[in-house]
């Protein structure tokens, strides 16, 4: 059973997302920033979850969008409170996409790569589903973040505040407990998703480590801790 189908996680994860949070302070908005005018435009969202951003996606304009998840109750959370027209909702695996049909103009996934463990096979089907000059926007978890099998942040007596962190250079599998459930993730060096990318087919169009402002510090004062260690990059990559 996929994590986000355990019925105590996915209580406590919308639980999470329903006050304030880094999703929605940091890393959507600079998601939707990359992925710029979608007027028009046909966009696939791999993890798309309960589809808050598709609807966000569709309320500015874009012609059609595909949200996939893996999970059966975010998507049906997804058609119950963020369904529109022109979006329709699928249970369906990132490993999975190569089984559909069409082209899109934009490719997005928001903190689903992380839980992927061949990028290479993903990239060479989004690659498959994009237009010509069709862009891939994704979040993925910092690798600073996911290095660590057991990262954690340390403060001195003087109150400064750091982050250790160890065997960034060891790619693989990372096992952790997330609302007293056990969830695999796969680090990777940042280099290696670089060249994933251009080993598939795409040129780095903009890179984004999203930090906070006095606004996100007044909402949730422990963001301070992103100026030691980003949780999120989002890259935006373009098929050529």
């Amino acid at each position: 059973m996929n994590i986000y189908d355990d019925e105590h996680f996915f209580r406590s994860y919308i639980e999470l997302r329903s006050s304030a949070n880094y999703n929605d302070i940091l890393e959507t908005p600079a998601i939707l920033s990359l992925i710029g005018d979608v007027k028009g435009k046909r966009i696939l969202d791999i993890g798309c979850g309960f589809g808050k951003t598709d609807a966000a996606l569709s309320d500015a304009g874009a012609s059609f969008i595909l949200g996939i998840d893996i999970s059966e109750k975010m998507i049906g959370k997804a058609r119950e409170e963020n369904s529109r027209g022109n979006i329709e909702y699928r249970v369906l695996s990132a490993e999975d996409i190569s089984s559909l049909d069409g082209s899109f103009d934009v490719v997005m996934s928001s903190l689903c790569f992380h839980y992927i463990k061949d990028l290479n096979r993903l990239l060479s089907s989004v690659h498959s589903l994009l237009s010509d000059h069709g862009i891939l926007v994704f979040s993925t978890e910092h690798p600073l973040t996911t290095a660590s099998y057991d990262g954690h942040y340390t403060e001195d007596g003087n109150g400064w505040s750091g982050y250790c962190f160890s065997d960034y250079g060891r790619e693989g599998k990372r096992e952790s407990l997330w609302f007293e459930r056990p969830v695999t993730t796969y680090h990777r060096m940042f280099s290696t998703v670089v060249n994933s990318l251009l080993d598939n087919g795409f040129t780095i169009k903009g890179i984004v480590e999203p930090l906070p402002d006095d606004e996100a510090l007044g909402k949730i004062r422990r963001m301070v801790r992103e100026y030691h260690k980003p949780s999120f990059i989002i890259i935006k990559a373009e098929r050529i």
